[in-house]
Parts: structure tokens; C-alpha cells; sequence
């Protein structure tokens, strides 16, 4: 992670994100205002979207209360595996 203060840089936007290809870059205001410019690959675009679902993030709290387990010796035995 690399810090880019916007004050003292020269970068146009083209490189800033020529370098956020090879590296998450973290830009800053004067003001020590920050944001992130990054890759985005198909995999943080999913759990962005996914985050932002209402009712999966209600199901995946409900998964989470549940006490019920199976162990992986059962789970291969169900599978047959």
C-alpha cells in the first residue's frame, strides 16, 4: 500500500491508476482526507454486491446463530466420499 499525498503530487489521473494496478494507493487531501483507489477484480466486486444485500447478509447472520454442526468424517460418509 502506497500513500499519495495530493498536495506534492504531480501524478494525473492516468497514473494514479497505472500504479493502483500494481498496488492499492491511498490519496490524500490537505485537508488528511483519505481514499483508496484499487484494483477491482471480480472476486471484490461480488462481495461488494453481495454486502449490500439485505437479505443475504440476513441469512448468513441466521447461518451464523446455528449450533448445529457436521463433522468432516460425516460429511464424506453423506458423499459418500
Amino acid at each position: 500500500m502506497r500513500t499519495i499525498e495530493l498536495a506534492q503530487s504531480t501524478l494525473s489521473m492516468t497514473e494514479l491508476l497505472e500504479l493502483a494496478e500494481q498496488d492499492t494507493l491511498i490519496l490524500r487531501k490537505p485537508d488528511g482526507t483519505e481514499f483508496v483507489l484499487s484494483a477491482v477484480d471480480d472476486f471484490a466486486s461480488e462481495v461488494e454486491a453481495l454486502s449490500q444485500n439485505q437479505e443475504f447478509m440476513e441469512f448468513l447472520a441466521e447461518r451464523s446463530r446455528s449450533t448445529k454442526r457436521v463433522s468432516l468424517e460425516e460429511a464424506r460418509k453423506r458423499l459418500s466420499i
